[in-house]
């Protein structure tokens, strides 16, 4: 692994979206197979004005993403978060989060909501990791299998 380092993603980044787009389609298929986001549902989330997005590199390789849109009153709703499975295990969701949630908190944002699988452990992992920022959770059946909503305070600093 080379120089793992995150990035905020806007108008301001140094990359635009034509110089990721091509890698973000291919870590969201290899990781989401049939229920990835199409092509131009990722352009419009990475690059509405308001979101928020974090782009998560290994040397020169975009290996991770994260991107959260504002739901109104504080809150910004995580749509979405990937990390290639060639560096998926190695904690760095951490990194991309941290960084996630500064901007989230740069942005105005108070509370977070979001859904995470289930069945792949994922929403016990963000649970376990917030427990004290949780405000609220449920678990629901959802076009991309058993998820658990959660809403949180955005962690502090």
């Amino acid at each position: 692994m080379g120089a793992v380092r995150v990035e905020s993603f806007g108008r301001t980044s140094a990359r635009s979206w034509n110089i990721v787009k091509a890698r973000i389609d291919e870590i969201e298929s290899e990781c989401f197979a049939e229920g990835a986001f199409a092509p131009d549902e990722l352009r419009r989330a990475f690059n509405k004005p308001r979101n928020v997005a974090v782009l998560l590199w290994d040397g020169p390789l975009l290996i991770g993403y994260t991107q959260a849109e504002p739901r109104g009153r504080g809150t910004y709703y995580i749509a979405n978060t990937a990390i290639a499975k060639s560096h998926q295990g190695r904690g760095l969701v951490k990194l991309l989060m941290q960084r996630l949630y500064d901007d989230m908190r740069a942005a105005g944002a108070r509370f977070i909501e979001r859904d995470a699988a289930i069945a792949n452990g994922y929403a016990d992992a963000v649970v376990r990791a917030h427990g004290p920022d949780i405000v609220e959770t449920f678990d629901h059946d959802s076009e991309y299998g058993p998820q658990r909503f959660i809403r949180m305070r955005v962690p502090a600093a």
